[in-house]
């Protein structure tokens, strides 16, 4: 547990009295309350989140996590005899499901809705695009939007859910690994995965593009990275790393997952190394067109 003001580490956040009344603790480094959304109410609490309050992060991720998951037993060592591994293997993956509920439900929410808004956002650039997708056979979006609802969900679904692996596990690595982030912290990794689906919520932010109209590729985009600084302002405020820092890990993770995702896609619709190549060649050429309209557009 820490001061959600100055960072430091705090031994409580609060003492319960025999009558049930709780008194917030003050950090004996900046003498403020170490945690004053102990006592704010959950709505008050989701409105600083949207606002970027650094407290209301660092309440949830180091605070309200650590004291959700100090309730549970910590993983057992896989040892013993081949029955006993099954048993081990069984009880942490029961108790995984039970102390990441809510959490693994929040993922699966954010999936549904990501393959919605990436689904409509593809027939919208198909219907800007028309005559272009039309003429080219080779191109991603002519193959998923010519076959049937079902193919054409499931081809979103598995896009976004490979798109998002890609994200949270290279932000992992680069973080924890690369910059050696959070070596003291217990729950380092619970901690930063639990920062980027809470960044990672502002990715329902283009969900502005399906109510109001947009007609250009620099329209819809607009939107798409006021998400993405959302990403990386969380991630700074949590990690405390410099924005360079950050903003290399960021621009190296979304070319890697938007190649990569592409790539699986296409993978998954070439029948053979040659007409990958041929899709391939279309997919970079149609990126190049929208990006010449967006550099038109302004």
């Amino acid at each position: 547990m820490i001061c959600i003001e100055c960072t430091k580490h705090a031994e409580s956040l609060y003492t319960v009295y025999s009558n049930k009344h709780i008194q917030l603790t003050d950090c004996k480094n900046c003498n403020q309350v170490t945690d004053r959304y102990i006592e704010i109410d959950n709505v008050l609490l989701f409105m600083d989140l949207l606002l970027l309050k650094p407290g209301a992060y660092r309440h949830l991720v180091f605070n309200s996590l650590e004291l959700k998951l100090s309730k549970y037993p910590e993983s057992l060592p896989v040892e013993g005899s081949p029955q006993e591994k099954s048993k081990i293997i069984y009880s942490n993956f029961k108790n995984w499901i039970v102390k990441f509920d809510t959490t693994n439900r929040f993922w699966i929410l954010l999936v549904a809705f990501e393959v919605y808004l990436t689904w409509s956002a593809e027939e919208h650039i198909y219907g800007l695009n028309q005559q272009r997708v039309k003429d080219d056979k080779y191109l991603l979006l002519n193959r998923i939007l010519s076959a049937d609802p079902l193919n054409q969900y499931l081809s979103y679904a598995g896009y976004c859910i490979v798109d998002m692996l890609i994200f949270y596990y290279l932000i992992l690595f680069c973080v924890l690994r690369g910059l050696q982030w959070g070596k003291e912290m217990k729950y380092r990794r619970e901690i930063l995965s639990y920062t980027i689906l809470l960044s990672y919520g502002a990715k329902i932010f283009p969900i502005l593009m399906l109510i109001w109209p947009y007609d250009t590729f620099f329209s819809m985009n607009v939107i798409q990275w006021v998400a993405n600084l959302y990403l990386i302002e969380s991630l700074r405020i949590v990690t405390r790393l410099p924005y360079t820092s950050i903003l290399s890990i960021f621009i190296l993770v979304t070319i890697m997952k938007g190649t990569i995702s592409r790539l699986f896609l296409i993978s998954c619709f070439g029948s053979s190394i040659d007409e990958i190549k041929l899709m391939i060649n279309s997919e970079i050429q149609f990126l190049l067109q929208k990006f010449n309209v967006s550099t038109n557009f302004l």
